[in-house]
């Protein structure tokens, strides 16, 4: 799991800057938003693998930043941080779709654990070939099955959906999209956010029988559910 993206919201810059360091030493790759403004900036950037939420911010507390955003606990995982340790808030936090709540102050190995957890309960696809629902993808052959029946996909259609089905349940942003489209396609470099979403369109129409959805996470990005 080290490598993995995390979002640090907290205003506290000692105990911020002392997250963000322990987790770059254990070899995530972590950023810290001050308060919700600057986090909402920083997800439409990139889309992170956790959260990590205080709860006590300046302009907007965490409880309402969730509260207004029903669809990001539902993509990404998320673990309270805060100095509260009242059974109703962790109840509220954990309503509102937080995956974990942890009491300040604390220890950095509880932290790591928890995150550990988390990051694991996440759908994963270790095997090569990737099953969801009635879509088969065999990549060795670069095919893609609907009910055992293949659906032709031109290349960059195929990479688009590898992104998507490789990490369900997560939401992945344009921008690692196109970076992914650029690691495979040299001429896929000059593309935008436009053709990405014409490329999703024919991707949906393809699939229309399969039992997934791709969907929109309005200002994040799409998912695969």
């Amino acid at each position: 799991m080290p490598g993995e993206t995390i979002l640090i919201i907290e205003d506290d810059p000692q105990i911020g800057q002392a997250i963000h360091f322990r987790l770059q030493r254990e070899g995530f790759s972590p950023c810290l938003a001050v308060d919700t403004r600057s986090a909402d900036e920083e997800l439409q950037r990139n889309i992170p693998s956790l959260i990590i939420l205080d709860i006590g911010l300046p302009n907007e507390d965490g409880f309402s930043w969730l509260n207004r955003k029903p669809e990001l606990a539902k993509s990404i995982p998320i673990l309270m941080l805060t100095a509260r340790g009242k059974t109703d808030d962790k109840v509220r936090g954990l309503g509102l779709g937080a995956d974990d709540y942890l009491t300040k102050p604390f220890e950095f190995a509880e932290l790591l654990a928890r995150i550990a957890a988390i990051l694991r309960r996440r759908p994963q696809h270790t095997d090569q070939t990737i099953e969801i629902g009635n879509l088969l993808i065999q990549p060795d052959a670069k095919q893609v099955l609907v009910d055992g029946q293949e659906v032709e996909l031109s290349p960059r259609e195929y990479n688009v959906l590898m992104v998507l089905a490789s990490q369900s349940q997560r939401v992945i942003s344009k921008s690692q999209i196109l970076q992914h489209l650029a690691d495979h396609d040299l001429k896929a470099a000059d593309l935008n956010d436009a053709a990405i979403e014409v490329i999703i369109h024919r991707i949906r129409k393809k699939l229309e029988s399969a039992s997934l959805q791709i969907e929109t996470v309005r200002g994040f990005g799409y998912v695969m559910r």
